[in-house]
């Protein structure tokens, strides 16, 4: 037996070193977690940006052009990510199939005037297309007394518009080429906004008693919605949503928000993007950021009690038309908005933030008459082009994700994830009909991976994944499961 100074002498050595040893051992566990969770955030920024993280001015390059020679088209919209309507100024109404570069002309278009920058418009779907087929135009067409701009719809059917109704024309009439807008949007409560220009009177803009130089709202069947600003109103027309626009040809919703926002022509500069909002007066001609085309003061003032201040405006002009948002899963306060310019032949990529501007970049100068824009539900970006007349597909220096809506593709065996509502630990069940490599992601609305939860091989058979949702925003997910082409797509959402 030991002596007990030795016994106690070795015992306080061995502790000590165990005491060394698992601060040692907790120092390399402390490296190897700060080493992990580096390698895991470039992995997942990888993951989310296709490359590595780069500061860089975003810019828009001709990557295709898909038709050349058109006549003077004026607004497209995407029925899918293949297929899409546009018209041309002349009164023709085109679908065009992206794959197979197929075009066809649809018959029973309504007759249109084509005077000055008058002609076919916009083109828009119900939200409900694909169900109910409907497809909405804006137009100029002849009435005692000259040109005003007009709204109908009709169905799609085959290659005509089936019974298509003149659901709205603008008062007054007015003898002139000017200003008659127009596009049309809607909004996620299916309202339908149209813009009609101000016919090249600026003070019937400020007069509420005329649908000129307005934003108007209908219901989807061209009526009056009951909660309409000026509903009752005396001296008011009832479709007036907002008022005080000069010519709005861009219109679009926020992908995350719901927001209608519209960009109009200044006179001689003087562009402006606004918010719109019900009762709204943007007060055009009262204030202006812009000259007479001679150089000459229309207003001295560029804000005035009552009257809404723009986002941004544009000195000189840049003669916006078209404009879409970019869905990048930003929050409601942020947004990028891709912007035509027509007399400024180029791209506008504008930035904001809190309905601010926080930078604006000008991709493809000079290339040509920018008169409108779109993503597409794939998230690619296209354009149609005046001088030379194109539609054009695009492509960015930055990365523009894909969206979630044609995932869609050949089934694997039924899936399912549950609870629904997901909570902070959720689960996945599936089937594999052969085994192989297997990707299971995890995206949101617009179309970025937030999660990776599986990637390997997998033999056949069914299979259960758990993982975590706690770190997640409250929104809609989809769950995409992948094997050797073919795909599960799962729905979900987080409160």
């Amino acid at each position: 037996m030991q002596p007990k100074h030795l016994t106690v002498a070795y015992m306080a050595d061995f502790f000590q070193n165990r005491l060394i040893l698992a601060v040692h051992r907790q120092l390399q566990l402390f490296e190897w977690r700060v080493k992990t969770q580096t390698i895991l955030l470039l992995t997942l920024s990888l993951a989310i940006h296709g490359g590595p993280v780069q500061c860089q001015t975003p810019q828009l390059f001709e990557e295709k052009v898909l038709l050349n020679n058109i006549s003077t088209p004026w607004g497209f919209t995407f029925i899918n990510s293949d297929e899409l309507l546009f018209t041309e100024k002349r009164g023709k109404l085109f679908w065009y199939q992206i794959s197979t570069d197929s075009m066809v002309e649809i018959s029973k278009v309504p007759a249109v005037s084509q005077s000055g920058q008058g002609g076919l418009l916009d083109v828009a779907l119900h939200p409900d297309f694909n169900n109910n087929s409907f497809v909405y135009l804006t137009y100029a067409i002849s009435a005692p007394g000259g040109q005003t701009t007009a709204l109908g719809r009709g169905r799609l059917a085959g290659n005509m518009l089936d019974s298509f109704t003149e659901l709205f024309q603008a008062l007054p009439v007015r003898n002139s080429g000017q200003h008659f807008g127009s596009r049309i949007v809607f909004d996620n409560n299916r309202f339908l906004y149209m813009s009609v220009g101000d016919r090249g009177l600026p003070e019937t803009a400020q007069d509420k008693n005329t649908h000129l130089g307005k934003v108007l709202r209908f219901n989807d069947d061209g009526t009056v919605p009951k909660d309409n600003p000026l509903v009752g109103v005396p001296d008011s027309k009832p479709e007036i949503y907002c008022w005080g626009n000069r010519n709005i040809q861009g219109m679009a919703v926020h992908p995350v928000s719901g927001e209608v926002y519209a960009h109009e022509h200044g006179p001689r500069g003087g562009d402006e993007l606004n918010l719109i909002k019900p009762n709204y007066n943007f007060g055009w001609p009262a204030v202006t950021f812009g000259v007479n085309y001679d150089g000459s003061q229309i207003t001295p003032d560029t804000t005035l009690p009552g009257m809404q201040l723009p986002i941004t405006y544009w000195v000189p002009s840049i003669a916006p038309s078209g404009m879409t948002f970019l869905r990048n899963s930003q929050s409601s306060n942020e947004a990028d908005i891709l912007i035509g310019a027509l007399a400024g032949t180029h791209i506008h990529w504008l930035k904001i933030k809190d309905n601010k501007r926080v930078s604006a970049t000008r991709s493809m100068n000079g290339y040509a008459r920018f008169r409108d824009i779109r993503q597409a539900p794939d998230g690619k970006i296209y354009a149609m082009t005046e001088t030379p007349n194109r539609l054009v597909l695009l492509r960015s220096n930055v990365p523009v994700f894909t969206g979630v809506e044609d995932m869609a593709g050949p089934a694997l065996l039924p899936a399912v994830c549950y609870p629904s509502p997901m909570e902070d630990i959720s689960h996945i069940e599936f089937e594999l009909p052969s085994q192989g490599p297997v990707r299971v992601q995890l995206f949101n609305t617009g179309g970025i991976c937030v999660k990776e939860i599986a990637q390997g091989n997998f033999r056949a058979g069914s299979h259960h994944l758990t993982f975590e949702t706690k770190d997640l925003q409250p929104g809609i997910y989809f769950i995409k499961i992948q094997q050797d082409g073919a795909q599960s797509v799962l729905k979900s959402v987080k409160y």
